[in-house]
């Protein structure tokens, strides 16, 4: 039986707990078409899988979780009591929306794309990819709709551009070479 709080020798919360809480947390929310936001979540994680079958478990939790820090009450910390990696917690972070106020979306998505890392960019391409669907996009009125598509796909092209740059920095062993 799952526990709200873990003991320091008990394992990484599965998957399946990832998804429970995560749905637990937005269970009253509603995305930008007035839709159960838990959807979102939802086909986040399967965007990330669509799009890197070879994503890890930090980035498959972190894809569930993308928003907790963001859109509820739920801390880093209570992530950390949880059981969470500090690797799925940082990536959830980096995803995260910067609470200052005079950050543009643009800037944000390019700090992501110079100081993240290729987990954090992947979970977000997989929320963008979300995020861009034309069918979700249809349901806004035409002028956000077209506001927020345009705003998507430029975030989309420059975090791609900075995974392939990233790709080809890579050394004999696969590891990226500092910057």
């Amino acid at each position: 039986m799952a526990t709200s709080r873990r003991s320091d020798c008990q394992q990484h919360p599965s998957l399946e707990e990832s998804a429970a809480w995560a749905g637990h947390w937005h269970a009253t929310q509603q995305d930008k078409a007035g839709q159960p936001y838990v959807g979102h979540l939802v086909r986040v994680s399967r965007h990330l899988l669509r799009l890197f079958p070879d994503a890890s478990t930090v980035e498959r939790h972190a894809a569930w979780l993308h928003d907790v820090l963001e859109d509820t009450e739920v801390t880093a910390a209570d992530l950390a009591a949880r059981g969470y990696a500090p690797e799925v917690i940082a990536t959830v972070q980096a995803v995260t929306k910067s609470p200052d106020p005079e950050m543009t979306y643009a800037q944000r998505i390019e700090r992501l794309a110079r100081e993240g890392t290729v987990s954090a960019i992947r979970v977000k391409l997989a929320d963008l990819s979300d995020n861009s669907d034309p069918d979700r996009l249809a349901q806004l009125p035409g002028n956000k709709a077209a506001s927020l598509g345009a705003r998507y796909l430029a975030a989309k092209q420059r975090l791609f551009e900075e995974l392939d740059r990233r790709s080809g920095d890579q050394d004999a062993n696969g590891s990226s070479q500092p910057e």
